[in-house]
């Protein structure tokens, strides 16, 4: 590119150029969380290229990478695996905005098992026995229990 065509008054008018160098701008001086999050993904994405035995030894061993879950999570995951149940449900409680990272991960990590409101297994959590008084207690942890409901 020629300096004479930096200089161009036909290019400056240009207003996907304009938008371009504003983005750009935005980008380098306001820093959003996607900056972040696309810099951490090529991290990754770089570490798995370099370490790329360990990487695939991950993704061919059955259940890598369950110890970042939360303890609930994990205890209903022994529950359901287990009883070998096809379906599950969770509780209100687990349903509520407040646990939805419980909520989530449960539903992540227990495929091909899947939530179907109409099973009679239930996960509920310690606190919540009192609700379930007429279903019968499967399995109980120190944060969880796996219900039967008729």
């Amino acid at each position: 590119m020629k300096l004479k065509n930096l200089t161009d008054k036909k290019m400056w008018k240009n207003r996907n150029l304009w938008a371009a160098i504003l983005l750009i701008l935005f980008v380098c001086f306001y820093k959003p969380p996607i900056v972040e999050a696309i810099g951490k993904v090529f991290g990754s994405t770089f570490f798995a290229a370099i370490n790329f035995q360990s990487f695939q030894s991950n993704l061919k061993t059955p259940r890598a990478g369950e110890y970042v879950l939360p303890s609930a999570v994990k205890e209903m995951l022994v529950f359901l695996r287990a009883h070998q149940l096809e379906s599950y449900e969770i509780s209100e409680q687990m349903k509520n905005k407040k646990n939805i990272t419980i909520h989530q991960r449960i539903v992540e990590s227990a495929w091909p098992i899947r939530i179907d409101p109409k099973s009679k297994y239930k996960l509920i959590f310690i606190n919540e026995s009192d609700d379930y008084s007429n279903c019968t207690v499967k399995e109980r942890g120190k944060e969880a229990a796996l219900v039967f409901c008729r």
